[in-house]
């Protein structure tokens, strides 16, 4: 989207030329425009940018975020860890948080292949925090009014995902609460372990409680551009004014 600023630009500094001088190229005006067309076609260039500048503004990652608290440990016997040694630091009882960033949106049951999205573990206290992660996949089940999850993902740490190295998490809400923004109350599946951390070929397994959801992104909000973005937009305008204004002076 920014490179349509050096367009601007382009046409900024033919504007200086007289236009007896000029040569046609492409993307500037023709030397045998009228001053009032070319000032049309900065006009629709610049309107063109400013809709792209919209459009971008919207792109935006859908995130689903479960939690519990921390029912097994290092402290019970598991591990050590060693691929990743701050989950040593994990007591039980400690609270964590796991976040699922993707493209697109969740609306419906349904089978996803996730892989290339943001998976994040995350344990505030000690802290201790796990991303490695490769394959991810989410299956989503409609079942007597709630909506189940199972939620599996390879860490491409550690032999491989089929030696036990892998985060496994299985839930339910209300139908109602699948896309729902404020934190609502889930329901652990597959206990004692709805979560179920295995790193080190099975060596180490953190395991946990599911107790809280919340879902958000382009379903059920809506997003603010990025500085980025609002900058590089403010920045194409300016220009594309100065360019108008040269025109119609020339």
């Amino acid at each position: 989207m920014c490179s349509s600023i050096s367009e601007v630009l382009a046409d900024t500094e033919v504007a200086k030329i007289p236009i007896a001088n000029r040569k046609g190229s492409i993307g500037r005006p023709p030397v045998n425009m009228s001053p009032k067309t070319r000032s049309q076609s900065v006009w629709r260039r610049l309107l063109a940018g400013l809709v792209i500048c919209g459009f971008t503004s919207v792109a935006v990652a859908d995130i689903i975020t479960f939690g519990g608290a921390i029912t097994q440990s290092t402290q019970d016997g598991t591990g050590p860890a060693v691929n990743n040694p701050g989950l040593n630091n994990i007591l039980t009882g400690d609270g964590y948080t796991v976040t699922l960033a993707f493209a697109g949106s969740i609306t419906a049951p349904g089978i996803y292949n996730l892989t290339g999205a943001s998976l994040t573990f995350n344990v505030p206290a000690p802290p201790a925090i796990e991303t490695s992660f490769g394959l991810i996949s989410l299956t989503v089940n409609a079942n007597a009014g709630f909506d189940e999850f199972s939620l599996f993902a390879c860490l491409i740490t550690g032999s491989d995902c089929g030696s036990s190295n892998q985060l496994n998490s299985n839930f339910k809400v209300l139908t109602t609460d699948l896309n729902s923004p404020v934190t609502v109350t889930a329901f652990g599946l597959d206990q004692p372990h709805p979560l179920d951390l295995l790193e080190d070929d099975g060596t180490t397994d953190i395991q946990g409680s599911i107790r809280s959801y919340s879902y958000s992104g382009a379903v059920s909000a809506v997003p603010e551009p990025s500085p980025r973005i609002v900058l590089c937009c403010v920045l194409f305008a300016a220009l594309g004014w100065k360019a108008l204004q040269r025109i119609i002076r020339s």
